[in-house]
């Protein structure tokens, strides 16, 4: 039998699952090992570095995912159009609710995680806040609105991940553009 193999890609995402869904410590070899189709041999050629080095591919592939999926922030066009655009990409970046917060996940345990992840959610905040000041709210308005999408998809997601409802977080996502477009 031919070995299994998987791009770069697809191993990072499979990887990225487990992390997001066990943290840095749950996140043991049999679990990657399972996920992605390979072996311990053959994950330790791919990632000389172990759960270290994974952990730096799967920030580096959900940095570059999510800023696709915020891109339509700093465009240029309608700011209720751009709203729901963003919304569809982190709707697809989080997989209808199912796929619980990496950052989030592996910021539990480690203080650099942390601060990496404190950075991303501070980038995902920046780029609703400029959708909220070009459809007119003040700069602290739309600081406050971008920060409220914020916590109100990420406290979606945490009731979808533990219960395995995604309602909250559906509303939280369907209610994004008219909370960074509506002034009142």
């Amino acid at each position: 039998m031919a070995p299994r193999t998987i791009d770069d890609a697809a191993l990072t995402d499979a990887v990225a699952k487990v992390f997001s869904r066990h943290g840095y410590a749950g996140a043991s070899i049999n679990l990657l090992s399972e996920a992605t189709g390979l072996g311990r041999a053959s994950l330790y050629h791919r990632f000389p570095g172990g759960k270290d080095e994974m952990v730096d591919a799967i920030v580096d592939r959900a940095h570059e995912r999510y800023e696709k999926a915020l891109a339509p922030a700093f465009a240029d066009g309608d700011p209720l159009e751009r709203a729901k655009q963003v919304a569809k990409g982190i709707d697809e970046y989080y997989d209808g609710g199912t796929q619980s917060c990496l950052m989030v996940a592996l910021s539990v345990s480690d203080a650099d995680n942390r601060t990496t992840a404190g950075r991303c959610l501070d980038s995902w905040a920046d780029a609703l806040s400029n959708i909220a000041r070009d459809a007119g709210m003040t700069p602290k308005q739309a600081d406050a609105a971008a920060m409220d999408v914020v916590a109100a998809i990420e406290g979606g997601m945490v009731i979808a991940v533990t219960s395995g409802k995604t309602d909250a977080y559906k509303r939280a996502i369907k209610s994004l553009p008219k909370r960074l477009t509506s002034s009142g």
